[in-house]
């Protein structure tokens, strides 16, 4: 690639000339490519050591007269370098040597090369040269896909057994890997985010843990912290997307949304400078309470004129595309959101020679003014507002669809169902409501009041009931959501209304009557139904989330003082922003904040937090406190003034709330003794919690009659909380410490599976309990691995739409108690693909190279056919194969060589490999043959070894089908597409379409007739013939093509006579072998007996398996077995019947064929029907190697030819008695594995970035 030309003074010995001109050198580095060589260590060792990272190849200009030469283009590869060069040689080198003067040469070089590296970084992402070989290096050493993005590199020093190794730390999206060579050996490390358990930084080291319990120190000279704020922020990710979305663990970032943040000219990546903007934009969102949607464009210095206090106050003003925001230097001094769609002008303003130069003043809608003073540049400033106004779009109500279904909004509840208040609360109501005025006439009113720390005092107070929903609405965002979305929620409502059978919605009407029982707006129809619409509506908004207990609590709530969409838009915003996750699957948010208040509690309250660690108290406080805010646990009407406080503050006044609690009761909670006696010392606290200023009327229901001694009023607990933890306690401090609880909150989750599954299988017979926790962490770690490959390849092949779209389906997630046990099953399940690392890392058998045996194991312990095995199966097949159970092992070697699991293909394939041709699809459909190589693609179309349906008719009607559809034109390819088309089944009874994912259950397109005259009675064909009629249209093969289903049939019998010489050496399905691998040895006589024989050429792989298991080692009394098996089968050989000619099957009875099977009558033309059939004939009699032999008999025209085969076959009685003789195998295969020692190795492996053949 072409660079910005670069002057270098002095020769490197570091750099090998590989072509020459008179006026350019194109340079290799020394030692790129070599693995040995004092070269190339030492180079290789100097650049990891200064942190050079150089290009391995470049093209220097240099004139001779001069000593200064320019680097003009690099290059990673040899191809791009010589590309280069090329142009060089056909565009310049003619033309310089025209030239007289060095100097000019070389001003037209450098001139021309810049005007190339322009020209080619016209559409370029703007990273720089040495980033793009920086990243080049990065997928080259980690082998790395391409959809793994680098963000930054850093040099750093890993220590490693007391041995600091300086080099290379690369950060991208969804890794940490660290590389270094010194001296000849190099040293990598790849973890990854979401599996780091602990961040921390002292100092000039950052230390990371594993949940593996790995640890690394990484110390860095420079930029350290830079790198740990960089760490914290992608673990912050990967955490949320496992929340979100764990079927797709990777984590992105779409560049496009924050293009417009940083300046061009900065030398940071891209990448990182698009990270840094997502950054500062989430912080800018939850300080100004702004839709997630918006990105911050920039921050200028500016003062802002406040006339309240008639002076100017510094601080910054925050562009994003639809809101102009500023904010004072000093914490909470004064902030401004003004929505850019208000801005009416922006005016210049000169006072001549002022002390406040460089004004500008904003007039809104209203006629509201404001004026900003100081600003550093005000034209661009100016410039900036005017582009964002230009590109504003103001949503407007759209036109939806209608429903027939008649509502209308509820307004706010409190004014139909007015409480009746006693005169000195409503004596306090207006005051606080005189006080709220004269604020409004000083600070301003709306979305763009001057917010100052008066409001705050104002808030702490307590809020007029009647200005409730403009505050709540206004601090909480939910007022910016609500203009962003008009008229969705209306088409949400009636969306939801048309939801049948929606489990969502059974959960929320189960609900509805214990949402705030005591008020009578939720004794009424009215009350019931708005907060059914209001529930309804945001679970199909939201389906992630759908319905959580407790949300109907704060609903009911908010529907008091708010009008139905306000209060929808409400719990959006409390879901959505104030509260993430917190209403998520295992309500993680709460879980996460729990482990914060722990925090808390041992940081401000030492001397307690032992004691209520031990009791498990916290535990089990937070959820309720937490969700509901309190409500569930304090009186409605104190619960109103934390409330207030809460649309303010965010999550910090519910720390505040709870350790003020605590600490009020810390005397009582020292001298509990158990979690249930503290438990009611605080449940007694709090049901005394009163509000003197906003009373309702006493209750009729006898519990709330029974409340106990007031104990304080929240006035009081309110003012304390601010008082003595309101400094120390701020949002960056909870962000740290969710961020840190984030991960050990996943982890601790992982933990509680664990173990649940570890006691479920504690008495296998094969692992320890320590060897099954390590199973399921390696488990889990192939599965993350596997799903952020397979996303990352998805993204490349099938890039999603960026339009949200709504979910018309049930909005509900399942019901999680229910089925947690299930899911946490179903969590440790595995695929083929991470079966086969397995098997291949873990158990001794991976030294068979001739049969895949890790396939054919998981096919046969596959026995749903579901092409996933749960952790039981897993555990009897790996814990098999790694015992020292010799007499089962053999069996099991012995089952998986036999067909249908090791096919004729293969047996073919391992004797003489072949490239694959077109006719090897056809051929491959037998049903020995059925399997091919890709083994995932094979996973789909086994049949379930469950249904005893499956059998040698099954196999005939298929293969004879796919015979039929090859010889009428239709190609193989075509026929596996469609034979493994979904949902369809030649059995007609739905329930059993669910349980069958094979190409043996699927109906052919055309052909179902053919299944329905086998599987129904011969009454019923006709029926089923007519039936399948109507679907002519859409078939592949034409039925009228077919004479009769008697052809059909006989066409199935003679398929099946094809198989009958091997009736003793072939299973009749997959799942009879499963079951009989399930029989006991210990006196299984007849199990052994119901064994399939097996074939010559399945026992000569099966032996060729055992050799390569022994480490490829035969000895004499291993050559001397398998000579006496040979011997047996020899001895075993009997002669049977072959395929009759199928032929006479088709003609007929006054017909006779002559010498080659052909009919005699010239005159008939065959019908289409029967030339496929001839056809078929003479290919399974070429497939058998069975020459066509025919007798004509005048007198007896029933007489037939009979074709005698040889069968030479073992049982497996033979086999293991003879292979349990030869004391090296016995020896061997008695041997056990340590099965954590493997796993260990195959941690190392991945940490290590080693790679893995099979």
């Amino acid at each position: 690639m072409w660079i910005q030309p670069k002057e270098l003074l002095l020769p490197s010995a570091f750099w090998i000339a590989e072509m020459h001109s008179r006026y350019f050198v194109l340079q290799k580095r020394r030692g790129h490519g070599e693995s040995r060589g004092f070269g190339s260590m030492l180079v290789g060792t100097y650049d990891s050591v200064m942190n050079t990272k150089p290009a391995p190849y470049r093209i220097l200009h240099q004139t001779p007269s001069s000593e200064v030469s320019y680097e003009i283009a690099i290059g990673i590869t040899q191809d791009e370098i010589v590309k280069d060069w090329e142009w060089l040689k056909a565009n310049l080198f003619k033309v310089l040597d025209e030239m007289e003067n060095e100097d000019e040469v070389t001003n037209f070089t450098i001139c021309k090369i810049q005007s190339l590296y322009t020209q080619n970084n016209q559409d370029d992402t703007g990273e720089s040269a040495d980033f793009k070989v920086m990243k080049s290096k990065f997928r080259q050493i980690f082998k790395m896909p391409e959809e793994e993005r680098l963000v930054n590199c850093y040099s750093a020093t890993y220590v490693k057994n007391k041995i600091p190794r300086q080099g290379q730390l690369y950060i991208s999206l969804n890794h940490v890997c660290f590389y270094s060579y010194m001296l000849g050996q190099a040293i990598k490390r790849i973890i990854r985010f979401a599996e780091l358990e602990d961040i921390s930084r002292n100092a000039n080291t950052i230390y990371l843990k594993t949940t593996n319990n790995m640890t690394y120190n990484f110390t860095m000279l420079f930029n350290a912290s830079k790198a740990h704020s960089l760490i914290e922020q992608l673990n912050k990710m990967a955490i949320q997307q496992l929340i979100h979305d764990p079927e797709s663990p990777v984590v992105d970032h779409d560049t496009s949304n924050f293009s417009r943040l940083g300046s061009k000219t900065s030398k940071e990546p891209v990448l990182l400078r698009d990270l840094t903007a997502r950054q500062k934009s989430e912080e800018f969102r939850v300080y100004f309470r702004l839709p997630q949607s918006e990105i911050i464009d920039g921050k200028i210095k500016a003062n802002i004129w406040t006339p309240y206090s008639k002076r100017f106050n510094s601080g910054y003003i925050y562009l994003s595309p639809n809101f102009f925001c500023f904010r004072s230097d000093v914490k909470d001094l004064v902030s401004v959101v003004i929505p850019m769609k208000t801005i009416k002008s922006v005016e210049k303003k000169d006072d001549g020679q002022q002390r406040f130069e460089n004004q500008i003043v904003i007039i809104t809608s209203e006629n509201v003014p404001f004026m900003f003073a100081h600003i550093v540049d005000r034209d661009v400033l100016i410039s900036k507002i005017t582009d964002l106004l230009a590109r504003i779009h103001v949503p407007l109500s759209r036109e939806r669809a209608k429903y027939d279904i008649s509502w209308s909004k509820q307004t706010a509840l409190m004014n139909t169902f007015k409480t009746q208040f006693s005169a000195e609360i409503i004596q306090k109501q207006e005051e606080k409501m005189v006080r709220w005025e004269a604020h409004f006439r000083d600070f301003g009113r709306g979305i763009g009041m001057f917010r100052t720390t008066d409001v705050i005092n104002l808030i702490v107070e307590g809020i007029p009931d009647k200005l409730r929903q403009e505050i709540w609405l206004i601090f909480s965002g939910a007022i910016h959501d609500k203009e962003m979305n008009p008229g969705l929620y209306e088409d949400l409502v009636e969306k939801a209304a048309c939801i049948k059978n929606c489990f969502a919605h059974e959960e929320i009407d189960r609900d509805l009557p214990r949402s705030l029982p005591e008020h009578p707006a939720f004794q009424s129809t009215d009350g019931i139904g708005a907060l059914r619409r209001v529930l309804q509506a945001y679970a199909l908004r939201n389906p992630q989330v759908g319905y959580c207990q407790a949300m109907n609590i704060v609903s009911s709530v908010f529907l008091l003082f708010c009008d139905e969409e306000n209060a929808f838009w409400m719990l959006a915003s409390l879901c959505e922003n104030l509260l993430p996750d917190y209403y998520k699957d295992k309500v993680v948010g709460a879980q996460i904040d729990q482990g914060v208040l722990n925090e808390l509690v041992e940081t401000h309250l030492p001397d307690l937090h032992g004691h209520l660690e031990q009791l498990g108290v916290i535990k089990m406080i937070s959820i309720s406190w937490f969700l509901t805010i309190f409500m569930s646990v304090i009186s409605y009407e104190s619960s109103l003034h934390i409330l207030d406080c809460f649309f303010y503050e965010g999550a910090k006044i519910i720390f505040m709330i709870s350790l003020q609690i605590i600490e009020w009761n810390r005397e009582k909670l020292l001298h509990c003794q158990d979690d249930g006696e503290a438990m009611l010392v605080l449940q007694n606290y709090l049901e005394g919690i009163y509000n003197p200023e906003y009373q309702v009327p006493p209750t009729t229901d006898k519990r709330k009659m029974e409340r106990k001694v007031q104990t304080q009023t929240v006035q009081t607990l309110i003012h304390e909380a601010y008082t003595k933890f309101g400094e120390e306690i701020t949002q960056q401090r909870i962000e740290e410490l969710r961020n840190k609880h984030r991960r050990l909150t996943m982890r601790q989750f992982d933990i509680d599976n664990e173990k649940t599954i570890v006691k479920a299988y504690v008495h296998n017979l094969y692992f320890s309990r320590s060897e099954l926790h390590m199973l399921l962490t390696i488990i889990r770690e192939e599965k993350h691995v596997l799903k952020s490959l397979q996303q990352q390849q998805q993204k490349v092949q099938c890039p999603l739409s960026e339009t949200p779209q709504l979910v018309p389906q049930s909005p509900s997630r399942p019901i999680q108690d229910a089925a947690a046990s299930g899911c946490r099953y179903e969590a440790y399940s595995v695929n083929y693909e991470v079966f086969h690392t397995l098997f291949t890392e873990l158990t001794p058998w991976r030294k068979c190279v001739s049969v895949d045996i890790g396939e054919k194991l998981f096919r046969l312990t596959d026995k749903k056919g579901t092409g996933v095995l749960d952790f039981g199966q897993l555990i009897n097949s790996l814990g098999l194969v790694c015992s020292n159970k010799n007499m089962e092992k053999l069996k099991l070697l012995y089952i998986l060589h036999l067909p249908p699991l090791l096919s004729k293909a293969e047996i073919e394939r391992s004797r003489r490999p072949r490239p694959r041709i077109k006719d090897d699809a056809e051929e491959a459909f037998e049903a020995e043959d059925f399997f091919d190589n890709d083994a995932s693609e094979s996973m789909e179309a086994l049949p379930s070894p469950s249904d005893h349906n499956f059998d040698a008719d099954d196999f005939a009607l298929i293969s004879a089908t796919q015979h039929l559809h090859n010889l009428a034109g239709i190609s193989g390819n075509t026929f596996m597409d469609l034979s493994r088309t979904p949902n369809l089944s030649l059995n007609s009874n739905a329930s059993s379409v669910a349980h069958r994912g094979s190409t043996f259950y699927v109906d052919l397109p055309g052909l179902q007739d053919l299944g329905a005259a086998r599987i129904t009675p011969p009454g019923a064909a006709v029926a089923a013939g007519a039936a399948s009629a109507a679907a002519a249209d859409h078939m592949l093969l034409n039925v009228e093509t077919i004479s009769n289903f008697s052809q059909i049939s006989d066409l199935v019998a003679a398929t099946r006579l094809e198989r009958a010489d091997s009736n003793a050496t072939d299973s009749r399905s997959l799942g009879s072998l499963g079951y009989l691998l399930d029989q006991p040895d210990e006196g299984a006589s007849n199990s052994q007996h119901s064994i399939p024989h097996m074939r010559k050429e399945n026992f000569q792989l099966l032996w060729r398996s055992i050799i390569e298991i022994m480490g490829l080692v035969q000895d004499e009394e291993m050559q001397r077995a398998y000579e006496n098996l040979l011997e047996l089968g020899n001895s075993n050989i009997k002669k049977e019947p072959s395929l009759e000619s199928f032929t006479q099957l088709n003609m007929g009875s006054d017909e006779q064929p002559d010498s080659n099977g052909n009919p005699t009558t010239p005159a008939a033309e065959l019908i289409g029907t029967t030339r496929l059939f001839v056809a078929l004939e003479e290919e399974l009699r070429q497939a058998s190697g069975k020459s066509r032999t025919t007798t004509t008999s005048s007198g007896d025209s029933s007489s037939s030819s009979t074709n005698i085969s040889e069968s030479w076959h073992i049982s497996i009685s033979q086999f293991i008695a003879t292979v349990l003789t030869v004391n090296s195998i016995v020896k061997g295969f008695q041997t056990s594995i340590e099965i954590s020692e493997q796993i260990e190795q195959l941690q190392k492996k991945r940490r290590q970035c080693l790679s893995t053949n099979y």
